[in-house]
């Protein structure tokens, strides 16, 4: 099976054996087609043609492709003479490298927004927190090509929760408490 994500090309290769001398077979026409899985429909538009031979090694024949779509996939090759061959492919809808690069350390902001009001609210309150500690967190995730933090993919709030309003550290981080 080959997992690739909407639109990174991907390997296609075919080796064609001789089946009474084991030996590479050149200068054959190997074709592909790509169709859905569900439906083995051809796309739209179709995604096949010919595979070309390897400049490096006869008989072996390679060609990469995309998928613009996400989805499940079968790609047929086919050579007069030779067996046909089947090769599932699964096109994930997000680009998993780019999700990565999102939540590189540079790309996370954490603030630490600490209780400065002397009347406490409902909610510190129930959570016990002291005056000048952690109330909550602020977690901001930002895509990798934005410059600064104008824009954010992701972010949420974290609040800390004391045993007693004397305590200087949190024993938990969760809900708001109320």
């Amino acid at each position: 099976m080959i997992r690739a994500d909407k639109n990174e090309y991907f390997p296609i290769s075919v080796v064609l054996l001789d089946d009474y001398t084991g030996e590479l077979v050149s200068g054959q026409t190997v074709y592909y087609d790509i169709r859905d899985a569900d439906t083995d429909d051809p796309l739209s538009p179709p995604i096949d043609g010919t595979v070309p031979e390897s400049v490096v090694e006869a008989g072996i024949y390679t060609i990469v492709e995309k998928i613009p779509t996400a989805g499940e996939y079968i790609i047929y090759t086919t050579c007069s003479g030779f067996v046909s061959n089947t090769e599932e492919i699964i096109i994930n809808e997000e680009n998993i490298y780019e999700l990565t690069k999102q939540i590189r350390h540079y790309n996370i902001s954490v603030e630490d927004v600490q209780r400065t009001n002397v009347i406490s609210t409902a909610s510190q309150t129930a959570r016990n927190v002291p005056l000048n500690q952690t109330d909550y967190i602020i977690t901001k995730i930002k895509l990798d090509t934005d410059p600064d933090w104008s824009g954010t993919v992701a972010s949420g709030i974290v609040y800390a929760h004391y045993r007693t309003d004397t305590d200087l550290v949190p024993y938990k981080m969760g809900d708001d408490g109320l």
